[in-house]
């Protein structure tokens, strides 16, 4: 079965409604992060948009619920903000074609460090990690009727495929991530790299 990766970019504050319409079409979970949007001031004069606080909805789908999921990811009427779909299947021929992979590692809060030194050993040069927190769900624990949901941490890591392919098996092998809910990892095909700087 074929993976994607849908992310969406809200106004802060939309995140979680976004997410409870995506959940009751099908997808199992997701992360959101915060960020902050870049538009130029010609483009925030005429569309309204500009430098402001934004949530990054990021679900990793499988093909049956693909369509319904960014079908109610659309049709919550979101103020402003964009949604796209990445493939994140890694075929053999993907891996050939292409030079650099982004591995993404998203974990409990706390383990990203864990994760990266893994990573090292297995050859990558280094990663970006980046705060988040998952989204609530019918069985999560409650404090006084309220919803507790789980701090995360995202590693970002782009590496060359042959070193990628090492460092998907080190991160796999490690045994606090073998335990269910701990986590999630997956690799996207990078088409362009560029070191800045």
């Amino acid at each position: 079965m074929k993976n994607y990766l849908l992310m969406a970019v809200v106004q802060k504050g939309e995140g979680e409604r976004v997410m409870k319409a995506m959940r009751e079409s099908g997808a199992k979970g997701g992360t959101i992060c915060f960020a902050r949007g870049t538009a130029s001031s010609s483009i925030l004069s005429v569309l309204g948009l500009g430098e402001s606080m934004k949530e990054v909805i990021m679900s990793l789908l499988g093909e049956d619920d693909l369509e319904s999921v960014l079908s109610s990811c659309i049709s919550t009427r979101s103020k402003k903000g964009v949604a796209f779909i990445m493939d994140a299947n890694m075929s053999e021929d993907k891996a050939m074609n292409n030079e650099w992979q982004l591995i993404e590692v998203i974990v409990e809060k706390g383990y990203s460090e864990d994760v990266m030194a893994h990573a090292r050993k297995a050859g990558a040069s280094g990663g970006t990690i980046v705060n988040a927190h998952g989204t609530a769900s019918e069985e999560d624990a409650k404090f006084f009727g309220i919803s507790i949901v789980p701090e995360k941490e995202i590693l970002m890591i782009v590496a060359e495929s042959d070193v990628a392919e090492k460092v998907v098996d080190a991160i796999r092998e490690m045994e606090c991530l073998k335990k269910k809910g701990m986590g999630i990892l997956f690799t996207i095909p990078v088409r362009n790299f560029v070191s800045l700087g």
